[in-house]
């Protein structure tokens, strides 16, 4: 306004209404400021006063036009002019709007109407059904920023500028202005829209005109900015009308003044400044993210640009209309004056307008009252379809847009651009890997990246790897952010698995021995940055802990308290299951497991006993069940079978690893836990660029049930590279840091850490089939004995239905020999999921089966008489006081 006062030869004061009132002032603090003569003190000083911008600050000068003693109403010439204010801040919208409209019926005559854009007068017809005579009088455009010449980056938001430079890079690019919690800022991310973005202060209009486009996605109907972008000759990329509505009704974009603008109807986009016949020819519209993209790549787009000239020449006119429009407004008012010093001219193009009244006017106030509750409803009706309308759009969102929405409400946008880089390169490392896993040209399979292909170039494909690999300018990682962990693992699966397999394969190693020096110092790189605390020294690689493994043989981790457990697991092994491979028991120092107890231990047969800081000594703060991969990984044995102290066994360890087809085929045996409760595997997704075909239909990736692993006996085969690997990922996602920012987080204890470790560095698996279920006794209720309910300890069966161990011991009470012993004549083994189904109200657990007649079954006898003799050997245990001398 100072601009045009300026160019019309006009002194005016300028006041700041803030020290008289809040934002939205209120009727009674209007009336009070009346009161205290502050508006006639205005009044006689000023010949006019002109309302700019927020018209509820003026509401006390508004309410002196309707006093009914005329000393108290503002004498001077009273301009209000609109741009989005016209309620804005407002408390008593009811008082306020009848406010408007009884001055607006009053047609006082010193009061005069004007709004830069057609939007304002309508939403006053439509809100209070006041229509006085208005004036469009656009604003000048006119800005005083001086192009500013620095940019500097964002260390953290790399593609992300403060004002400092605009660099040769920078004004190659349109710029954007979006917050870092925008859905429009994430989808242009992800699908690399190439644009500079700016935070903070941009520079104004002349500084972005600097650049190749100024892409907007405009958050009011009309806004200085675009007026001055116009007379800048700035090249402004705007959604266009269809799009625009699209995001703002899938609520990928926020606009706060859609509920006014969407009820004015299909043609609501002639009401805001962006759309307009008068400017359209001027801005460049995109009808998707898409034709965005293919605008801003188009070699030929400054060429075919005729924006930046024809802009402000167009707007130089309009500004011409508007001073001369103004001086045709005071005349109006009484006062002649000159525009640039010269009298003014007429205008065609600056008409006076009132917008048609959506209701008839009534006669009076109270008419008003009434008329004014029916234009509530008719906006609550109008709101209420609109949230209809997102309800409905919300769920018709993508995976993608529903992964950027929640992105952007935590905060988050470029980690999750970040993660989703890392989804997308993910892909080449699941095809090498897969097809290391021999899955080309295969249905049954475990990944299932090539199941459509029948050709696979490995040449081509590793050395997409290989360049993936190379763009990564370091491998720091957070160790709870398994995204990037399980991307930099997966390299690692990959390089090291074709380094190995090209020993023994000569076509293979043909085809990768131009680039097997990378691979090699990848895998050394590697080593060192995802598994630091590996006893490994500088002249070693991962296959000296590898080549390491040998035989196989049983491994446990207890401590003290544990002893009697274990004494108890061992001898029924080596005197009942009659195995006799040999046992590793690993420990935490003197604390964790006494001296006393490992001299015990290694007397019996085959026993021994290690630190496992002994053999990793760089490993801190991993104790308890979180340990368990750790000594899985410690042990000498290649093939290892991990039990906890409290497992009872009815097969000998030789046999049922022997017998398992699954070991043979994967080298695991891992048992699936009971169904405690339905589950949500939106954080196992969240990690996971590509979930194997094997887990996409597992329990716990279906929500059907929050637990998947059961993990007190564990079979793994460390000689085969995947495992390997998987092995390592487990013990990372279990160290302090990995597990109580992520693990421990999101999952119970280490139990889903094995099968997750096989995901995130595609190391294929299968579980045992069979739910874990239970052994021992009818629950009986109210005298009643129910026979599809079985209690006891959780139950497991092997691959062909054998009961094969218990996760549990054979007492009432755990380690309270007094309370006796179970009872064991059924077991029950889920075949379908049942969540929910395990009563732990009642003790020993229960497990309920709906169809029992499928999978209740009553123990053999073998398996009685084999438990008859664990709970004997137990007896004996107590009696001699688990002194292990009188049982060798």
């Amino acid at each position: 306004m100072a601009y045009i006062t300026s160019r019309l030869g006009l002194n005016f004061t300028l006041l700041r209404p803030g020290f008289i009132g809040e934002l939205g002032m209120r009727e009674g603090r209007a009336n009070d400021i009346i009161n205290d003569g502050f508006v006639a003190a205005i009044c006689a000083a000023a010949d006019v006063i002109i309302i700019a911008d927020t018209l509820p600050d003026a509401r006390p000068i508004l309410q002196s036009l309707l006093k009914s003693n005329p000393a108290e109403r503002c004498r001077s010439k009273i301009v209000v002019e609109l741009t989005n204010r016209f309620d804005w801040g407002v408390y008593d919208f009811d008082q306020y709007h009848q406010l408007i409209w009884e001055v607006t019926q009053a047609k006082p005559e010193n009061l005069f109407w004007v709004a830069n854009n057609a939007f304002e007068a309508k939403v006053m017809a439509d809100d209070c059904n006041a229509t006085p005579e208005f004036r469009i009088l656009r604003p000048s455009g006119h800005s005083d920023v001086p192009e500013q010449v620095r940019l500097r980056k964002r260390l953290d938001h790399p593609l992300t500028y403060h004002l400092q430079d605009v660099s040769e890079e920078a004004r190659s690019k349109a710029m954007m202005r979006e917050l870092d919690k925008s859905e429009v800022l994430g989808t242009m991310l992800k699908m690399k829209i190439p644009f500079t973005r700016v935070v903070g202060h941009y520079g104004g209009p002349k500084t972005l005109a600097k650049y190749k486009a100024y892409i907007e996605f405009p958050y009011q109907v009309s806004t200085m900015k675009f007026y001055e972008n116009l007379a800048a000759g700035v090249h402004m990329l705007i959604p266009s009308p269809k799009f625009f509505k699209e995001l703002i009704e899938s609520r990928i974009h926020a606009f706060g003044p859609w509920e006014m603008l969407r009820r004015m109807g299909p043609d609501w986009y002639r009401h805001m400044d962006y759309f307009i016949p008068e400017f359209s020819p001027y801005v460049q519209y995109f009808n998707s993210f898409e034709h965005l993209k293919e605008i801003l790549e188009d070699p030929q787009f400054e060429s075919k640009s005729r924006i930046r000239k024809t802009a402000p020449i167009m707007y130089q006119n309009v500004v011409t209309d508007v001073l001369n429009g103004w001086a045709e407004l005071f005349e109006e008012m009484g006062f002649k004056v000159l525009v640039d010093g010269k009298p003014r001219r007429e205008v065609s193009g600056i008409q006076k307008f009132s917008v048609p009244a959506k209701y008839p006017q009534p006669a009076d106030i109270n008419g008003w009252k009434v008329l004014y509750q029916q234009i509530k409803s008719w906006k609550e009706a109008q709101r209420e379809e609109q949230n209809m309308i997102w309800e409905e759009n919300e769920r018709k969102l993508t995976n993608l847009q529903q992964k950027i929405k929640q992105a952007a409400k935590e905060n988050r946008i470029y980690q999750f651009i970040k993660d989703e880089q890392i989804s997308d390169d993910s892909e080449f490392q699941y095809r090498v890997l897969d097809y290391l896993h021999d899955e080309l040209g295969k249905q049954a399979v475990f990944g299932g990246s090539l199941i459509e292909e029948k050709t696979f170039e490995l040449t081509t494909e590793l050395s997409q790897l290989l360049g993936l690999f190379e763009s990564e300018k370091n491998l720091r990682f957070e160790p709870s952010d398994f995204i990037r962990f399980g991307y930099l693992a997966r390299f690692f699966h990959a390089f090291h698995s074709l380094k190995v397999k090209s020993k023994s394969d000569p076509a293979l190693a043909e085809k990768i021995s131009p680039s097997l020096s990378k691979i090699d110092d990848a895998s050394q790189k590697l080593t060192r940055a995802l598994y630091p605390w590996l006893p490994i020294e500088d002249n070693q690689t991962i296959d000296s802990v590898w080549s390491s493994f040998s035989g196989r043989g049983i491994v446990f981790t207890f401590p003290t308290s544990g002893y009697a457990r274990g004494v108890h697991l061992i001898l029924t092994i080596r005197n009942i299951l009659k195995c006799d491979l040999p046992i590793e028991i690993f420990y935490i120092g003197d604390k964790d497991l006494s001296p006393e107890k490992r001299e015990s231990l290694e007397m019996l047969p085959g026993v021994k006993t290690i630190d496992i800081k002994d053999r990793f000594p760089r490993v801190e703060n991993v104790f308890g069940f979180n340990i368990k991969p750790f000594v899985i990984l410690a042990s000498s044995f290649r093939e290892v079978i991990f039990m906890d102290d409290d497992v009872t066994l009815l097969q000998s360890p030789n046999f049922f690893v022997n017998d398992s087809k699954l070991f043979k085929k994967y080298g695991t045996m891992y048992f699936l836990d009971r169904s405690f409760s339905r589950g949500n595997s939106e954080w196992v997704r969240s990690i996971l660029p590509m979930p194997s075909l094997v887990s996409e239909h597992s329990r716990y990736m279906t929500d059907v049930s929050r637990d998947e692993q059961e993990s007190s006996l564990i079979v793994l085969d460390k000689g085969r590279l995947a495992i390997l690997h998987a092995l390592l990922c487990a013990c990372h996602m279990n160290l302090k840091e990995s597990r109580d920012g992520a693990l421990h987080v999101h999952t119970h204890g280490d139990k889903e850490s094995f099968w997750i470790a096989h995901e995130l560095v595609r190391a294929p698996y299968e579980f045992v089939p069979g739910i874990g279920g239970a052994a021992g006794f009818f629950r009986t209720k109210d005298g009643v004995q129910e026979h599809e309910v079985i209690c006891g300890p959780q139950s497991h069966v092997d691959e062909k239905g054998r009961l094969l161990h218990f996760n549990g011991l054979v007492l009432k009470q755990k380690d309270n020999f007094s309370e006796g012993y179970l009872e064991f004549h059924h077991f029950v083994a889920p075949v379908r999921e049942n969540p929910g189904n395990v009563d732990i109200g009642y003790h020993p657990w229960c497990v309920h089966s709906r169809v029992p007649e499928k999978e209740v079954f009553e123990i053999i006898q073998s398996d009685k008489e084999t438990l008859d003799s664990v709970i004997k050997l137990h007896k004996e245990l107590v009696e001699a006081g688990f002194n292990v001398t009188k049982f060798l």
